[in-house]
Parts: C-alpha cells; structure tokens; sequence
C-alpha cells in the first residue's frame, strides 16, 4: 500500500505536524475519513511490522475532567485495546497509538450478519469486563457503541477509541455530560447534565439490545413522525434542520422511546429483556450499579438461553437435535436435524415465527 500525504490529509496544520514526527517510527498509510469526534490515521510500525492506529481527539484542556493517556496506557485488559503510546500535543489535541484490528468492529459486525443469542451475551460481557477495568481506575468511557467496539484476533469484544474517556474526580460520582453520540445518551446526561458509571452501564444495555437484533436505524429522519417529517421539510436551513431532528431524538431518550423491546425478534427470551430494561432504565439509580453487576447477572442467565442463531438468513436451534424455521410455498415450516441432512417436520402446530420458535424452544 502507498504512503500517507500527510500534507494532503483532512486534519488541521499541528496534528499533520506531529503526524510527521510520528512517520518516523509509523509508516502511514491510510486516512479514516469516516472518524467522528477526531481522525484516525493507520500504518505500519517500521520496527514490529505490526499495524496500528492513530486517533487524534480534541480534549477540550478540561485538566480536571482529562483521562491522561500515560494513566489509560497502563490499563492491562484482555477487553481493553492496548494503548502502545499516547501523549498530548497542546492544550487542544491529544493522540492514542493503539493495535489496529483488522477484524473490525461490530457495526461491520452487525453489517454483515445477525447474531444468536448466546454470541450477543458473550461479546456484552467482554465489554463490560473492559468496562469494569476503566471504571476501577475512575474513568468514564462515554461513547459505548458498536463501531467502538473492535474484534479481536481471537473473535473476542474489545473496547477501544479513547476519544471521549473522562476521568471522574475523587469525591464525586459523575461529570458533566456531553453531546457524543445522541442516539447513545442517557437520560440523565440531558435532563440533568450528568455522566457517571451509569451512563456506560446504559450504553452496554443498548449494545446488548442491537446485538440481539433490536432495531436502531442511524438515519437520524428515521426517528421522525408523520407530522415532524413535515415540519422538517418546511425547514430552509440544513443547521435548523439538524437541531430539529436531535430535538426530537432527545424527546425520545427522556422518555423512554429509544429501545422497543417488543421488536426483538421472538427467539429472545423475556429475561433478556428484562435484564436489557434494567440495564437502560429511565432512572439511574435503578440500573446495575456497575459492570461487575450486569456481568454477573449475564453470568447466571447464559446457562438457560437457548443458542438460537441466525445462519443462512434463516434461525436455528442448534442442540442434539437442530431445529431451523425456513419458508416453504405454504408459509413457514420446520426442519429437524439429528445427524444427517435437514428434513421437514410436520409436528408443529404453530403458524406464525413466534409460535413456531415457542413450540421448538419448549421441545429442547
């Protein structure tokens, strides 16, 4: 692959000057021009041939509030990517040199396929398993999401994108919010200007609710009513327009409308649900106190949830006997599979995929 021009890049003049101090040990190749809340370079570090990611974020010079990256950098964590350097360059912008996972994240995830039951159980827990290591050491992470979610070599869930890590001072619970990531905020950090423990502790359980196939269209219009729909398009100007629109989203999270549990599909069990509820409740005192909680919540559930996957567009029960709901010219049907090939089985009564996955799940 080419080198990097740096001078041809989107960042401003004093990160493409610290980017040439770094291509003395990176070898840029590549600009993300898809980053939010930054940019994000990779390369090819000249001496461990190992690629590896640059992100440059804007800290604001809240010292109080900062996460210093010399303190993240010492996190030793299996779901907390691995900061290899970090610095701040002045009293606007600081940078991570972090691993770059090829395997992606998990909106490519998402993208490219849907998950079962038991995957999106364990890839939760491994967030929240690096959620507990940056809360340990007072750090808030803030932007808890698919697309910061990396995949690990091993198929394993890390955090990663350090960007908006604050770290909570002594003596106090919480800071006060920011506007990363509307879709992803908690209640409290626009009805009171508040970010703590919690709020993470929300973000996983919206997290866990997109990986069990809950809907979260990012067309921000998509959130929109018939009526608001009108209103935005009788809006002239693009910066009005967008306002509106993040209005109406922050309506939705204060009242509890983000999340529609009913839409998940019909394989997701009730307990699920429940522990998806209490994890993203309106009140923060209500949800898991912490990521040890919800861990071990997720801990004792997994034993009993049935391991329903998607697989070739089509769900499946996989056990000693497999089950897979296909459709057939008259509607939905049931295939069984012991050993050999799938073969129809005509002992279900049920019509529709909710009854159908309720008489499979009560047969294993």
């Amino acid at each position: 692959m080419s080198a990097l021009c740096i001078e041809g890049t989107s960042a401003p003049p004093e990160i493409k000057k610290a980017l040439r101090e770094l291509s003395k040990n990176i070898a840029f190749t590549k600009e993300d021009i898809k980053a939010s809340n930054g940019y994000v370079f990779f390369g090819t570090n000249r001496i461990t041939e190992k690629s590896v990611a640059v992100k440059f974020y804007y800290w604001g010079g809240k010292a109080e509030f900062h996460a210093e990256p010399k303190q993240l950098a010492q996190i030793e964590a299996d779901s907390v990517l691995k900061i290899h350097d970090a610095a701040l360059l002045d009293a606007k912008w600081a940078y991570f040199v972090t691993p770059n996972c090829t395997n992606g994240d998990l909106d490519e995830v998402l993208e490219a396929t849907s998950l079962g039951n038991l995957a999106a159980i364990d890839y939760t827990y491994q967030i929240l398993s690096g959620l507990s290591h940056l809360h340990a050491k007072r750090f808030i992470h803030r932007d808890i999401k698919p697309a910061n979610i990396y995949i690990s070599d091993d198929n394993k869930a890390v955090i990663g994108d350090f960007g908006s890590v604050k770290r909570i001072p002594e003596g106090a619970s919480s800071i006060p919010a920011s506007s990363h990531s509307l879709l992803y905020r908690p209640p409290e950090s626009i009805t009171k200007n508040s970010y703590g423990v919690v709020g993470d502790i929300y973000q996983a359980g919206i997290v866990l609710y997109q990986l069990l196939g809950g809907p979260l269209p990012y067309d921000s219009r998509a959130w929109l009513s018939r009526r608001e729909i009108e209103h935005y398009e009788s809006i002239t100007l693009p910066n009005d327009q967008r306002e509106f629109v993040d209005q109406c989203i922050r309506s939705r999270i204060v009242s509890g409308k983000v999340l529609s549990l009913s839409a998940l599909p019909p394989w997701v069990p009730p307990n699920l649900k429940r522990l998806i509820r209490k994890a993203c409740h309106l009140e923060s005192a209500q949800r898991f106190g912490n990521a040890s909680s919800f861990m071990a919540k997720l801990h004792d559930l997994r034993p009993s949830i049935l391991d329903w996957q998607i697989v070739d567009g089509v769900p499946v029960l996989n056990g000693v006997i497999s089950y897979r709901i296909v459709e057939t010219p008259n509607g939905l049907g049931v295939q069984k599979r012991v050993k050999g090939d799938w073969r129809y089985d005509n002992g279900f009564e049920g019509v529709t995929m909710e009854e159908l996955v309720d008489e499979i799940s009560q047969r294993a």
